[in-house]
């Protein structure tokens, strides 16, 4: 089978430079290239982190971790000019715009729980790929841990992405084999953009998190967190957007401080959707807190306890799914009516 291109796309055609390809095709990433690209199809015209994030669909950090490279090789440069005019295609995009950090520089400094001084992201100062080579070379721990990571993240670093690291270490003080374990944890949750990784760094060290034993129980309780949201994302068919810290704490609460089961938690998620029509975490809560207060800590529980009151059937009338710690259909009329029940309590 032959292949060939169709004559009537060059109707419209802009150009790209051979040094991109002669230099830079094999080791800029997939999002660099498509970040010049999209620039070379607007020559002249000023673009913004917003503009492209919006039309690459994709995280503004990103973005702007591909700009810099781009930048440290000369093939672009800030500029005063407006930028191209972007509309925000959707509300949850314009949210994200909003939080990206301002490129004026900020001067900001705040202690750790050390007691360590640590310097904004936009507040430190820049690192050359000369001052990388030259700290490599003076400190071969610099050298492997830019090995390392660039074993974790499965590509080529980008300069950018060596600049952060190796600010993390030098300039905010955190231990490598800290940084390489955090930069593992992003990896693995699908959040390898070194903004984001830096900015975890800084949260890390103003908790005082800048050993191994720490940053161990750190991931763990990280790890342990994004578990319990998956099951309550997972109860609430919450797909559609992230859950509010305030949602978070509700998740917390349920898990860790009331130490109630999946399944139970499961159960309310699932019946306060019945109940309210939508996904409400206020009135889960409410239906988990009662039954905390009353000492339920299963569905069999609950169902026990209905089975238990006045005029209804006793525990021998349950059937095998109940005492086994789940619920069936037709258990659901009986319990829904003890959601309720509790619930107005």
């Amino acid at each position: 089978m032959a292949y060939i291109v169709d004559n009537g796309i060059w109707s419209s055609v802009f150009a790209v430079p051979s040094a991109i390809v002669d230099q830079h095709i094999k080791i800029c990433s997939r999002l660099c290239l498509q970040v010049l690209l999209l620039m070379l199809r607007y020559p002249g015209q000023p673009v913004d982190e917003a503009w492209l994030a919006q039309h690459l669909s994709k995280d503004p950090a990103d973005i702007s971790d591909a700009l810099h490279y781009w930048i440290n090789a000369g093939i672009i440069f800030d500029t005063d000019r407006p930028a191209i005019h972007c509309a925000p295609a959707r509300e949850e995009s314009s949210a994200a715009f909003e939080k990206t950090p301002s490129a004026a520089p900020v001067t900001q400094e705040t202690l750790s729980a050390s007691g360590q001084k640590i310097v904004t992201v936009s507040a430190r100062p820049k690192i050359t790929r000369s001052d990388i080579a030259q700290m490599s070379q003076d400190n071969p721990a610099i050298s492997q841990l830019l090995i390392e990571a660039q074993s974790v993240i499965g590509s080529p670093l980008t300069p950018i992405e060596s600049e952060i690291l190796v600010a993390i270490v030098s300039y905010y003080g955190m231990e490598i084999d800290v940084l390489l374990m955090l930069l593992q944890y992003c990896v693995s949750i699908g959040k390898a953009s070194m903004n984001y990784v830096e900015k975890a760094a800084a949260s890390w060290l103003e908790k005082g998190i800048n050993t191994h034993e720490l940053a161990e129980l750190e991931i763990t309780r990280l790890t342990r967190n994004n578990q319990q949201e998956k099951i309550v994302i997972e109860a609430f068919g919450l797909y559609n957007r992230s859950m509010t810290p305030k949602e978070k704490e509700l998740v917390n609460k349920w898990f860790d401080h009331l130490g109630l089961s999946e399944s139970l938690i499961t159960l309310a998620c699932q019946r306060s959707m019945e109940n309210t029509g939508k996904i409400s975490f206020a009135y889960a809560d409410k239906i988990l807190t009662s039954w905390s207060e009353k000492g339920i800590k299963t569905p069999a529980q609950a169902i026990e306890e209905l089975n238990s009151a006045p005029g209804k059937k006793n525990n021998a009338g349950l059937n095998k799914s109940a005492q086994t710690g789940k619920y069936s259909s037709l258990d659901a009329d009986e319990l829904d009516k003890l959601l309720h029940q509790l619930s107005q309590e």
